[in-house]
């Protein structure tokens, strides 16, 4: 996201105008804040609908799950003695769905009864407007594409798999749409997966159709295609440029595969139609194959009951907000199950869901015209937002500062108080910009995928003009599992479990952690957990226990109040010589505590008595004290300079004593590295999990050396 204005960009007159305007608005602050109990209610709008925590009790938000048959477990409080969600129910009538298919025919009634029945938004450029197809469209196309599918062999149920290797888009919904509507499979593809793992899944599901939108890829499967001899067929989502046309449709009639575009298949289906052939809930809907952290992607098997216990779920998790028909912005990998889910919920609820543009730098443009009200987030991209904030607070007049931190404090007393409001001056003057960087209608901001720093968490409920939250799932339970609750002011949790599932800790006796004192591994049991991963028994054991509970691997623990926070990684521990077990995230999230640290990454093995570290400076922060006290170069020639290494060390070394870590727990010496781990250069998974195997041998050579230098 783009940084927000500052003061040095503005002219002498509007900066003396904002002057009087911030002093004016500081007058009528003050006045507020001592008047505030008697015009707030003339001052204050509510985002939420009046049932918004009415019979909440902050002090107990989850219950044990007696009476759903596991005492040891437990479930939200808002689910009381009812039986775990399965079915979802309209918002308009008493209709209820056992299946997304059918959710969709509600959905599509809904946005008739209650809108205007716009259903997925896209731009053509970055100087167009959204343009938008209905639900009857969007049902249409899908009816095209399935029918077209089926002309080309490719039966309607429950054997035919179809690959989409392509971003978020129009093209991308309706074709899942499609596979819905005659009970097919789709299989998401996307670019971080690698050429062994594309190659892995495309045999292992096989795929004969692939839809696919960049020419790269295109590409890249006809370069495979020897070892991939099921593939048949490409669809091409996006028009592709003359010149790489050609070169398409020559390198794939030299390989044997058929080149068509999507208008070609929808003209076969329109000619050629099939009716539906709608599934049944146990039928699966997607293979979603999940990154891992070592070794080959494994294929999450999700069925219709899976995703529909959590759309019904989220339904009821969100009514109070969510008052009319919403409008999401599409932009997070619609290949991984958390964006997947929430677009699949929004499309039963009659929502409207527009697409980026495909550059999520120039994401602030699309917000701007789209001006959704619910936008799913992942950390890297709140931590770039509250950054850009802080850069432009820093170069504010004191006044204009002074006003900013007035209404800070006031925003901080609504979200104690757990209200989700927009305030006249606060709101409407103060905190403007930055809630207009969000399109000026934002209700919900979920953060997801991994752990939110509570700081900024809580810095963002405040200025968002929104509800902000955070929650937590995995690919095995359809990508969700719990959620903070509407007006939730604590941070550092991951809330409660949503009303489809319940939660237990299970024993790690390994760490020393035992469910008797409320800590213990993290295990999720209900209708949103998957079947298994395909082909793949050995695996699914290793994930779901014969009672049908799936193990995360995370380590977590009740908090007094009932929500979830998550404390360690059961996986990730190795045993040092002296027989001692290491959990190095739980070191590395110390460690990064650190002003200077942006990244770590801790290691150990059987044959040493101790760990060491490789740290990725925060290059701002190194690069500001570098020039505070006379240190020349950049990142990469500061990481190099003893003096800088022994500044991180003893900062660090503050950081263990504090936390208390045990000796052997202590990294005894540490590398800086200026490079940040990445996605692109395969240390971290597209949901930005550390790929500790590959960081292993990425940096053996400096392993070794510290090790050396230390015995």
């Amino acid at each position: 996201m783009d940084q927000f204005g500052t003061d040095n960009n503005l002219s002498p007159s509007l900066q003396t105008t904002l002057a009087v305007g911030g002093a004016l608005a500081l007058v009528a602050g003050a006045l507020i804040h001592h008047n505030r109990d008697k015009i707030s209610s003339l001052l204050v709008e509510n985002i939420a609908g009046e049932e918004l925590n009415v019979d909440t009790d902050w002090n107990r938000l989850t219950m044990p799950a007696k009476t759903q048959g596991h005492s040891d477990a437990r479930v939200a409080a808002t689910l009381g003695t009812r039986p775990l969600l399965q079915h979802g129910k309209s918002t308009i009538n008493d209709r209820t769905f056992t299946t997304f298919y059918e959710g969709f025919q509600i959905g599509k009634e809904t946005a008739k009864y209650r809108g205007d029945e716009r259903c997925l938004g896209y731009r053509v450029d970055q100087n167009s407007d959204f343009q938008w197809i209905t639900y009857d469209q969007a049902d249409q196309v899908a009816t095209e594409i399935g029918s077209g599918l089926i002309k080309f062999g490719e039966a309607h149920g429950q054997n035919t798999f179809i690959g989409i290797y392509a971003i978020n888009s129009v093209e991308w919904m309706t074709t899942a749409l499609a596979c819905h509507s005659y009970s097919m499979i789709y299989v998401p593809l996307y670019d971080t997966l690698g050429e062994p793992a594309i190659v892995h899944i495309i045999n292992q599901t096989s795929l004969k159709t692939i839809f696919v939108d960049k020419v790269e890829n295109v590409l890249l499967l006809l370069k495979i295609v020897k070892q991939v001899p099921t593939l048949k067929r490409i669809v091409l989502t996006k028009k592709v440029p003359d010149d790489k046309n050609s070169e398409i449709r020559a390198k794939a009639k030299e390989v044997g595969i058929d080149i068509m575009t999507y208008d070609q298949l929808r003209e076969i289906g329109r000619s050629n139609p099939v009716p539906h052939h709608p599934p049944k809930p146990e039928d699966m809907f997607e293979i979603c194959y999940t990154s891992g952290t070592t070794g080959l992607p494994k294929g999450a098997m999700l069925t219709h009951k899976n995703v529909v216990c959590l759309i019904q779920s989220a339904s009821e998790f969100f009514r109070p907000i969510f008052t009319e028909l919403e409008t999401l912005i599409s932009y997070l990998p619609l290949a991984h199950t958390y964006e997947q889910t929430i677009e699949l919920y929004c499309l039963c609820q009659g929502f409207k869901i527009g697409y980026y543009l495909g550059d999520v730098r120039q994401l602030s443009d699309d917000l701007a015209r789209l001006k959704p009200t619910l936008m799913p987030c992942v950390p890297r991209l709140l931590n770039r937002m509250y950054d850009n904030i802080q850069a432009t607070i820093r170069q504010l007049s004191p006044l204009k500062r002074h006003l900013f931190n007035m209404a800070l404090s006031a925003k901080a007393r609504e979200v104690e108080q757990h209200q989700v409001t927009r305030h006249v001056i606060w709101d409407k003057f103060v905190l403007k910009r930055i809630q207009q960087r969000l399109g000026g209608r934002m209700k919900l901001i979920v953060s997801g995928a991994a752990p939110l720093s509570p700081t900024i968490l809580e810095f963002l409920k405040r200025v968002c003009g929104a509800c902000v939250v955070e929650g937590y799932g995995q690919t095995e339970c359809c990508g969700i599992s719990t959620c903070q609750m509407l007006g939730d002011s604590s941070v550092g949790n991951i809330g409660v479990p949503l009303n489809c599932n319940m939660i237990k800790l299970a024993d790690v006796p390994d760490m020393q952690y035992f469910s008797k004192d409320n800590v213990g591994e993290l295990c999720i049991k209900g209708a949103n957990v998957f079947k298994g991963y395909y082909k793949d028994e050995e695996k699914t054991k290793e994930a779901l226990d014969k009672d049908g509970w799936l193990h995360t691997g995370d380590v977590a623990r009740w908090v007094p109040t009932g929500q979830i926070q998550i404390i360690d990684r059961k996986k990730h521990m190795f045993k040092l010589a002296q027989g001692e077990y290491v959990a190095p995230e739980r070191i590395e999230n110390i460690y990064v505590q650190s002003q200077y640290v942006a990244q770590v990454f801790v290691y150990g093995n059987g044959y040493k008595s101790f760990t060491v570290a490789v740290l990725v400076p925060d290059a701002d922060v190194l690069e500001k004290y570098a020039r505070e006290n006379n240190i020349s170069g950049d990142t990469a020639e500061l990481c190099k300079k003893k003096e800088i290494k022994e500044l991180i060390f003893n900062d660090i070394k503050r950081l263990e004593k504090s936390n208390s870590l045990k000796g052997f727990e202590m990294a005894k010496d540490i590398y800086l590295h200026s490079e940040p781990f990445s996605v692109e250069n395969n240390l971290l998974t597209p949901t930005m999990k550390t790929k500790r195997p590959e960081l292993g041998k990425y940096f053996e050579k400096e392993i070794e050396e510290m090790y050396k230098n230390i015995d």
